[in-house]
């Protein structure tokens, strides 16, 4: 579906100048006048509005202040045969977008018009998840409320539609891929391809080969030349994890890429061009990693122009509720089982368990838990055992044979004590044991005050 683009002259041929050369790429609207054009814009769903300046009754200045008033979020081009720094001063602090000055080149035109509408989406998609984590809901799978995924949230809106690298830092099972998918289509590449790569399933010999590919007979085996991920990554984003296992002898030639923009796939001798966002992710301390001389520190620096830490969840348990929530709908249809909500008990549990695998973890709880409930809600008996609260000790192992000797133990005492007339003295010379220590016993069992008496 095209973008929206509303023109607004009140010449008919400078009009259909503007829709010839956009109609390519947008569905273009025109109008010969502001007042003609004002009720459109509440009608209907506009990308980008391009207005002249100069026009009978409302100008192109008083329409933009109009514009923003209704529709703040749509940026505004301005045209003027007039153009001069007050004029441009005057439009940029009305909110416009940008200006072109008559007469203007076509191609001109459609980069501002391209420019002005990913702007646009951007800012959109921008304020959604903004506005998604701070009500506790979810965009791109990220799902929180806490003060550490608003951090997170803020962070991303700010990077993400840059061209930046990112590093991800956080514990297994955090949800870094989550944030790179996040990341990639909250930024101009999101119409292109998303790529994630795990270092660590790589084995090292073939770790420069997959990323760059290879020429055939490059090396044993290399019977067919092969892309490598930054081919197919081109245009897009490709996301590398657990990059701290990345080989020395590869680091360098990432290095280069990120630094050059060009690699050297194996076996070749020509550079190629690369035009691709890379996001790096980590399980561990990478600076520890560079300390010890396991990973390059110039490229830990260029990885790390943004780093981005996710919390374990054992920091963000108020997000639990959110999470179980949204799990429960995410794997309730897909395993044909209704979407069942925990009770109290099992709520509790899930609060209280240190969840070492965190969402991940948490996860396949909720899977487990869907498949086997049978009632109306998910019950503790439903989750993993090792969310189930640690029984008392004289419940444990061996708890019935404590039970029954600790209840035959009293009987015993009770039946003494009635047979030495109440007299402790008299019941440790029948038991044969020191009067300090039945006292004391019988004072664990109630049978007696805490205060020796005679």
């Amino acid at each position: 579906m095209k973008p929206n683009v509303m023109v607004i002259d009140d010449l008919d041929s400078a009009r259909q100048m503007v829709k010839r050369t956009l109609s390519r790429s947008y569905d273009v609207y025109d109008f010969a006048s502001v007042a003609e054009a004002l009720p459109a814009v509440e009608r209907a769903a506009f990308d980008v509005i391009v207005t002249d300046l100069r026009m009978p009754g409302i100008d192109g200045l008083e329409g933009l202040k109009r514009f923003k008033q209704k529709t703040p979020e749509i940026p505004v081009v301005i045209m003027t045969a007039f153009a001069t720094v007050e004029t441009a001063v005057a439009a940029m602090k009305a909110g416009a977008f940008d200006y072109l000055k008559k007469p203007f080149d076509p191609e001109e035109l459609e980069l501002l018009v391209e420019r002005a509408v990913e702007h646009a989406r951007l800012r959109r998609e921008n304020a959604q998840l903004k506005t998604a984590l701070a009500g506790g809901y979810q965009l791109h799978g990220i799902v929180g409320r806490s003060p550490a995924m608003r951090d997170v949230a803020a962070l991303l809106e700010r990077v993400a539609p840059s061209d930046v690298p990112i590093l991800v830092e956080g514990e297994s099972g955090t949800g870094k891929d989550l944030v790179a998918r996040a990341a990639h289509a909250m930024s101009r590449r999101a119409a292109g391809p998303y790529l994630a790569l795990n270092m660590s399933a790589i084995p090292e010999t073939l770790a420069e080969s997959e990323l760059f590919g290879h020429e055939k007979g490059a090396f044993s085996g290399a019977d067919v030349a092969r892309e490598g991920f930054f081919a197919e990554a081109e245009g897009g984003t490709l996301f590398l994890d657990e990059i701290g296992t990345l080989p020395l002898t590869v680091q360098a030639k990432l290095l280069r890429v990120l630094q050059d923009g060009d690699y050297i796939p194996v076996g070749s001798r020509k550079p190629r061009k690369a035009n691709v966002r890379v996001i790096a992710a980590t399980n561990e301390q990478l600076r520890k990693a560079v300390d010890a001389g396991r990973f390059r520190e110039d490229l830990y620096f260029r990885l790390r122009v943004v780093p981005l830490r996710l919390p374990p969840l054992r920091e963000r348990r108020e997000d639990v509720p959110l999470l179980v929530e949204h799990l429960v709908k995410k794997h309730a249809l897909r395993l044909g089982r209704p979407p069942l909500a925990p009770d109290a008990e099992a709520m509790r549990a899930l609060l209280d368990h240190p969840w070492p695998g965190n969402i991940r973890e948490l996860e396949h709880a909720i899977e487990r838990a869907l498949l086997l409930a049978r009632g109306d809600a998910i019950t503790l008996a439903d989750l993993p055992p090792e969310l189930t609260p640690p029984e008392p000790a004289d419940a444990a192992e061996g708890g019935r044979y404590k039970r029954a000797r600790e209840a035959w133990e009293r009987r015993w005492f009770e039946d003494l004590l009635r047979e030495a007339g109440g007299s402790v003295g008299k019941a440790a010379e029948l038991a044969g044991l020191h009067r300090s220590t039945l006292y004391e016993k019988l004072a664990k069992m109630g049978l007696v005050s805490g205060e020796k008496k005679e």
